[in-house]
Formats: structure tokens, C-alpha cells, sequence
């Protein structure tokens, strides 16, 4: 899962090998796979959430009312010392990653679920929220 960390950590001038704004973090953007999901419609949605959620190497956040699917892992071609081997031939979506809009410098997030019963919770907090919205009008 992704680590949280301190706000404000450095900003020093990048290696050669690492972006701007990178140098002095572990890699925390190559360990863990993130891939936007829709936000579940109906009763299957949720179950296949639920499903995924059931190992414990997958996560689902929300950041701006937008999902994703967080895997944990560790990119191939990372070195021991979490230096990328391939940093000047990477990916595009590599190329895009932009910090300081990463977990190096803190929450990323606005809500993190871990397991099944969070994701149930969630959810029906939300519904009592917007069925309490609806009354009000």
C-alpha cells in the first residue's frame, strides 16, 4: 500500500536519473500500481470491489471524487538503490507522473479503502449522507 509521508520532504534538484522534486524518495510512485476505476453503479460493481479487496495487496481510493484501484508491487526495472535502469527510455505514463502531486509529499487521497467492510461502510455513509441532503431540500 502506499506509504504516507511527511509534507514539505525535500525538493532537491534531480540525479539524472530521477525527476525534479524526486531525489531523496524511495520510489514510492514505481511500488504500487494505481489505475482509474469507475465509481460503482449497482449491487455487481460493489461486489467486484469487494472481490478485490479481499487480497491484501489491493486497495480502492478516492481523490476528487474520483476512483482507483491501488495494487501493491514493485516496478522492474527499479534498482536496489530505487534508481529506474530504463529512466530515459520510460514509459510516458512515467513521463507524467507529477510530483509534488504524489505520496512523497503526503496524503494523496481523500479516502482509502482496504477491505471489504470499509468499502460497505463507506458506501453506506455516503447514502445516509445524500438521503439526509434530500430531506433538507
Amino acid at each position: 500500500m502506499a506509504r504516507k509521508s511527511a509534507k514539505g520532504a525535500s525538493r532537491a534538484a534531480t540525479d539524472g536519473r530521477t525527476k525534479p522534486g524526486c531525489a531523496g524518495c524511495p520510489a514510492l510512485c514505481c511500488h504500487d500500481l494505481v489505475m482509474p476505476i469507475p465509481k460503482p453503479k449497482d449491487r455487481a460493481d460493489v461486489e467486484e470491489l469487494k472481490w478485490d479487496l479481499q487480497y491484501d495487496t489491493v486497495r480502492v481510493f478516492i481523490t476528487s471524487h474520483r476512483w482507483h484501484r491501488l495494487i501493491e508491487g514493485r516496478c522492474i526495472y527499479l534498482t536496489r538503490r530505487n534508481l529506474c535502469r530504463i529512466y530515459k527510455d520510460r514509459p510516458q505514463r512515467c513521463r507524467r507522473h507529477n510530483p509534488p502531486d504524489c505520496e512523497h509529499y503526503g496524503e494523496y487521497w481523500d479516502v482509502m479503502l482496504n477491505t471489504p467492510e470499509e468499502l460497505e461502510a463507506y458506501l453506506d455513509k455516503e447514502k445516509r449522507r445524500r438521503l439526509a441532503r434530500r430531506r433538507k431540500r
